[in-house]
């Protein structure tokens, strides 16, 4: 609905306008140009009244939201004093959030991570191994997913904490209970 909505909003936009401008009838050019672009703006308010509601609800993030995210996200050179980077700190990675989580291609943990099938292993050095299975679309506390045939995953869910300084994410083990006390 909203697409036949902005449609219908630039078509009197342009065509209204030109064709009230040449027919000499300036009220009916300006109620064209000034409804054209209420149409437009009534169909993107629409549009994000809906993402809001969708998110509200809790349904997974469609995949033009997650383009946008992605589109939009900062991108980061990823460094880590606790496990190798692939490929070390000379490529830049999208750094994605949603509800306060923050996720990173898999590829970042290619020296650490194997993959069989849709089961993702990463074995960080002196740590157990953890495993997660991917899922095909983005939700709130999604671990690993997967988009655009690129897989991501959640930085927390690998206990690891992440800080940015100088224009470079940094990755570390999280402090765990009995190692906070030592």
């Amino acid at each position: 609905m909203t697409t036949i909505q902005s449609i219908t909003g630039l078509f009197l936009l342009v065509f209204g306008t030109f064709f009230s401008f040449s027919a000499g009838n300036l009220p009916a050019a300006f109620i064209s140009l000034v409804g054209g672009f209420i149409l437009m703006s009534l169909s993107k308010l629409v549009d994000l009244q809906q993402a809001a509601y969708l998110k509200a609800l809790g349904l997974p993030v469609t995949g033009d939201q997650l383009h946008l995210m992605m589109k939009y996200s900062p991108e980061y050179a990823v460094e880590s004093a606790d496990f190798n980077v692939y490929p070390g700190s000379h490529k830049e990675y999208a750094l994605i959030r949603l509800e306060g989580e923050l996720y990173l291609s898999v590829q970042v943990f290619k020296n650490v991570m194997t993959q069989e099938e849709n089961e993702y292993t990463f074995r960080f050095p002196g740590r157990e191994p953890i495993s997660f299975h991917r899922t095909l679309s983005l939700y709130k506390g999604a671990e690993l997913f997967e988009y655009g045939g690129l897989a991501f995953v959640s930085i927390s869910a690998l206990n690891l904490v992440s800080d940015i300084r100088e224009g470079r994410l940094l990755l570390n083990f999280a402090v765990r209970g009995r190692e906070a006390d030592n």
